[in-house]
């Protein structure tokens, strides 16, 4: 069917116009068909509103319009209808209609009910379209602020190995890390050992998996006090809601969105990009959740050289965990070696824990070797790469370390070739690694790693080992000390 020529003949407009959007989002452009162009511009005054909705949509295919549908959308009496003339014009270029664009918002968002469907339908459009067409200023936290409380999330069990960073404030573990008290969030930003950091909902925690109940946390919570005590900017903020749930809840959370913005017109606006805040729903035990604030904006430098990854590459904060882990046994100006580097991550975080006179990453993927070296340049770390065979390298002097992230099936894929990998590579550590120095090894394989140490009892012997939980997985941190 020809969808625009029945336009253009006033036949069957309405089934023709719904038929030409759908036809228009899979297929071809619009654009040089003038007049149908007309014809759409005629139909936005059509006394049938699913007529104008339509045409108002379709409109926006045509550059240069934005004039007429804002014109239109000033007189438009139909409630529902509004919002594709918006859509239409988000299509294109608005700066030149950005102060109308605010006053549109502003007053929809000082509506005494801001709750109905077409206020909702209107901001969901306008909110990332202001966003897209003015430079957003940042809002940024106070140097110094009310204390707030802040969770920094850690590994499973491991929050100890944050404590150390925050004895000088009031702290205490929590199930998903440490929490902590702070009147100055700048002063967290470089510890390397936690995840994330999360500030707490008073009010917004152990809540039932439902609408209702989450959003009777979200009312009787504190997140306006957290803004006044971290932000002297009392405008809009943007945020998107994140689902932290075991299983996804897309509905669920699409309903929040739009509750909270009910709940908090003049304070908070969904958008999907350029966002000050995240408000993350997450599941802290099963059909319980908490909510948290997570700050955006926050310039946070700790990994910000880990610009090259792979699939495998171990994450920056479980590095700099095993490295605390491992420090304490760490030797001063020490030589460091490690024979399977990948994207040098791990040999990273040991550098910056404890200063070395030599280091060295070897690994026979050259990719990786490539990738490691752009990190630890971008990391400042003066690291030497060989792109080699670690269990063909010849070294003149011996290390006082060796540090890795050893190679698991989940990688290989073939367990005799895996089996042989270890079993060399404990063989020759006795001529890598100087007697009283250490091997710090974190690997899935734990039965290789065992079986090995009772072969090589003679000079190896574990000082400590830690399960290290991931995901559904679990993995190992050894502390090998060479005799």
């Amino acid at each position: 069917m020809d969808f625009a020529t029945n336009i253009k003949n006033n036949e069957q407009i309405r089934e023709s116009l719904i038929g030409l959007k759908l036809q228009v989002q899979k297929e071809a452009s619009i654009q040089n068909d003038t007049e149908l162009k007309d014809k759409l511009i005629h139909l936005l005054n059509d006394e049938d509103p699913k007529v104008r909705k339509n045409s108002a949509v379709l409109l926006g295919h045509y550059p240069g319009t934005v004039d007429i549908l804002l014109e239109a959308y000033k007189h438009e009496k139909t409630d529902y209808v509004k919002d594709a003339y918006l859509k239409g014009m988000s299509m294109q270029d608005c700066r030149l209609y950005f102060r109308d664009l605010q006053m549109i918002q502003s007053h929809l968002m000082n509506l005494e009910d801001t709750t109905p469907k077409h206020v909702q339908a209107q901001l969901k459009i306008l909110n990332p379209l202001i966003l897209k067409n003015q430079i957003h200023k940042k809002k940024i936290i106070k140097l110094k602020h009310t204390p707030v409380d802040v969770i920094l999330t850690s590994l499973p069990y491991y929050q100890f190995v944050l404590f150390a960073d925050v004895l000088h404030l009031r702290y205490k573990p929590v199930s998903q890390g440490v929490l902590v008290r702070t009147d100055s969030i700048y002063d967290l930003l470089p510890i390397r050992t936690y995840k994330d950091m999360l500030i707490p909902l008073q009010g917004a925690s152990g809540l039932d998996m439902s609408l209702e109940t989450i959003m009777n946390g979200f009312e009787r919570c504190n997140i306006e006090d957290i803004f006044d005590r971290l932000y002297d900017d009392h405008s809009v903020f943007y945020f998107r809601v994140v689902d932290a749930m075991r299983e996804k809840k897309p509905q669920l959370i699409k309903k929040i969105s739009e509750k909270l913005f009910e709940l908090y017109p003049q304070k908070l606006l969904n958008a999907t990009e350029n966002y000050d805040i995240e408000i993350v729903i997450k599941e802290v035990q099963r059909g319980k959740v908490n909510a948290y604030l997570r700050l955006i904006h926050l310039n946070n430098p700790r990994f910000q050289y880990r610009r090259e990854v792979s699939a495998t590459s171990m994450q920056s904060y479980v590095a700099a965990t095993m490295v605390q882990l491992a420090k304490p046994y760490m030797i001063e100006d020490a030589k460091v070696l490690d024979p399977f580097v990948g994207t040098g991550t791990l040999l990273i975080e040991r550098c910056f824990a404890k200063s070395a006179h030599f280091v060295m990453g070897i690994d026979v993927y050259g990719q990786g070797i490539e990738s490691a070296r752009k990190n630890a340049k971008l990391a400042g770390q003066n690291i030497y790469f060989v792109h080699k065979d670690s269990l063909r390298f010849v070294n003149n002097e011996m290390f006082d370390e060796i540090i890795t992230d050893m190679p698991t099936f989940a990688q290989m894929k073939d367990q005799e070739q895996l089996q042989n990998l270890y079993d060399r590579f404990f063989e020759r550590i006795r001529r890598l690694v100087k007697p009283g120095g250490y091997v710090f090894l974190y690997t899935s394989e734990i039965s290789l790693v065992r079986k090995n140490l009772r072969l090589q009892e003679g000079y190896l012997s574990l000082e400590e080992h830690y399960e290290v939980p991931r995901g559904k997985n679990m993995f190992y941190f050894f502390i090998i000390k060479v005799k």
